[in-house]
């Protein structure tokens, strides 16, 4: 007589895929959720993978102390958020274990896998274990990149290795940490750029410099901001009063009382000119003209013209507006999405999802109109990635 065989271990085996996939799914994402017991990070499941604990939030990653004795926490990097309770920092990891107590005076987000912290007056650096691999030595400490860090020593500042070792001694004003194999340095009271080896490779000769994004640098000179490539050549004339990032290939630039946009070759792009304006998204930006708000295309004419007391980008064709105190959602049509719901209040669309709220509170709304998460919530931020490994 046969016996009959019972697969268990395959059973086992898929009941463990199942719970791995859900934390996955879990420790991929989460967003920053504020109930009455504070704000922590809630999963697209709707589980807590950090429970709600928190008073304050810490989203500026060049913040690293708390200005109140209140607890806080910031966004993920790296697969570690920084949190602190009563001006002391410690670290959450992606499982969402707080796998570094609190016990510093103060932390920056970890970066090239090494954070800066600080202890008793002076910065080191910390793997993700909460060692020390660099000891608290210095005044103060920036982020590594391309395996360096600027670190300050009395009134100057250098570039360490990860070793702690010297790669660039102490002889600028100020450092910043490198961007696209480049690093913004002031010495005897004018900016530029060193590389990877150390070399002055643009003079310093700004008044003010910023790291590189996507070959370009925003600049200042006596005669205003511009912007420089990679060796040192002026793309946009510093001549403007202000200048913001680069987006979709423009960026707006402020003249006297009106902002206009230009384009990577400096070239001053249409022949409108706007009170405020904000950065293209999706193919359009949002401008101001006296108390209305419309929406441009790339040549800056009206796609949309001014009819709205506020509004967002637009992100897959979607973009939030007001009317009077009431939030929707319109194409770039104008039309009135999401069989004309309204809402009190409401965030741009990122990764499929939009925070919005009701008088029931904040939840997240799909591309469709419909509820991902349902408005139960005190406040809310967009999701973010969690996990390093699965970036």
């Amino acid at each position: 007589m046969k016996t009959k065989r019972h697969f268990l271990f395959p059973a086992i085996f898929c009941q463990l895929i199942f719970l791995i996939n859900i934390h996955g799914l879990c420790a991929r994402e989460a967003a920053l959720v504020q109930t009455r017991k504070g704000w922590g990070y809630l999963c697209k499941d709707s589980t807590w993978l950090i429970s709600p604990q928190f008073e304050n939030l810490e989203m500026n990653k060049t913040t690293f102390e708390a200005v109140t004795p209140k607890s806080s926490i910031g966004s993920f990097s790296e697969g570690m958020v920084r949190y602190s309770n009563r001006s002391i920092w410690g670290y959450y990891n992606d499982l969402g274990e707080r796998s570094i107590p609190e016990k510093f005076d103060g932390a920056r987000d970890f970066s090239d896998s090494l954070a800066a912290v600080k202890k008793i007056n002076k910065w080191g650096y910390i793997d993700k274990k909460g060692s020390w691999v660099i000891q608290p030595l210095y005044a103060d400490a920036y982020n590594f990149s391309n395996g360096l860090a600027p670190v300050k020593v009395g009134k100057r500042w250098g570039y360490i290795d990860k070793t702690g070792k010297w790669f660039i001694e102490p002889k600028f004003e100020d450092a910043f940490s490198f961007r696209e194999n480049l690093a913004a340095v002031k010495l005897e009271g004018e900016w530029g750029y060193i590389n990877l080896s150390g070399a002055m490779v643009i003079k310093p000769s700004f008044e003010l410099a910023f790291n590189f994004k996507n070959g370009l640098a925003r600049i200042r000179t006596e005669e205003g901001y511009g912007y420089i490539d990679t060796v040192g050549r002026i793309i946009v004339k510093p001549v403007f009063i202000s200048v913001a990032h680069f987006s979709e290939s423009f960026v707006r630039v402020r003249v006297n009382d009106f902002c206009v946009y230009v384009n990577q070759k400096g070239q001053v792009i249409g022949k409108n000119k706007f009170r405020y304006a904000e950065n293209f998204s999706d193919g359009a930006a949002r401008v101001r003209n006296e108390e209305k708000w419309g929406f441009i295309d790339t040549t800056t004419e009206w796609l949309l013209k001014p009819a709205f007391d506020g509004a967002g980008d637009f992100v897959n064709g979607i973009a939030r507006v007001k009317n009077g105190d009431a939030w929707m959602f319109i194409n770039k049509k104008g039309e009135h999405l999401f069989n004309k719901q309204v809402f009190e209040k409401a965030e741009d669309f990122n990764n499929g999802l939009a925070p919005a709220k009701t008088n029931t509170g904040w939840g997240y709304l799909k591309e469709n109109g419909e509820w991902y998460i349902s408005p139960t919530f005190e406040a809310c931020r967009d999701f973010q990635e969690t996990s390093e490994t699965l970036r």
